[in-house]
């Protein structure tokens, strides 16, 4: 990651009117972890093209991980004006809701992304977590299994597995080791 930075801050010393370069910049400077510097370069971006969806999305990640989820949902938000079927960016926004409790919207959101990719299991397994969190197990344990049937990921296994551990124990125990391997 620290030559690929060195190489973002050369290409942007040679051109500094590419967005794209800023963008790159921004991407390297999020991966050494310099989150200020990567929303100053994002910011200059902003400034050469404001269209770029992209840049948004890149800035919600970096919202993200600085714990600043109102920010974060206002950059996808941005985001998907400028490209509004980005699957990934849908589920993000998705993930928020989820975060701030707000399960109806992230289900929502999720299915919504779903659409645009059918076996997204991803978006399906959130939809089981958010169903799991307003206590409807059994929507839960069918978004699960949907999940699992499109790829055997730990999450859906461990999510079906707390879904099952009052109805079937040793199930659920099965389900968790599996995961675990």
């Amino acid at each position: 990651y620290e030559e690929s930075l060195n190489l973002a801050k050369l290409a942007v010393r040679i051109n500094k009117k590419d967005e794209k370069l800023w963008l790159i910049l921004a991407e390297t400077q999020l991966a050494n972890k310099l989150y200020k510097k990567a929303l100053n370069s994002l910011n200059k971006a902003q400034k050469i093209n404001s269209n770029i969806s992209e840049i948004y999305f890149v800035e919600s990640n970096i919202y993200l991980k600085i714990s600043q989820l109102s920010n974060a949902k206002t950059s996808l938000e941005k985001g998907l004006r400028i490209e509004p079927n980005n699957h990934k960016a849908i589920f993000q926004l998705g993930n928020i809701l989820l975060m701030e409790k707000n399960y109806i919207q992230a289900i929502d959101l999720f299915e919504k992304s779903i659409k645009f990719k059918p076996d997204f299991w991803q978006a399906i397994n959130n939809q089981g977590l958010a169903y799991f969190e307003k206590n409807k197990i059994n929507l839960s344990i069918k978004h699960f299994e949907k999940a699992i049937a499109i790829e055997e990921n730990a999450e859906p296994l461990l999510g079906l597995a707390s879904c099952l551990r009052v109805k079937n124990i040793n199930l659920a125990i099965q389900l968790a080791k599996k995961a675990l391997a």
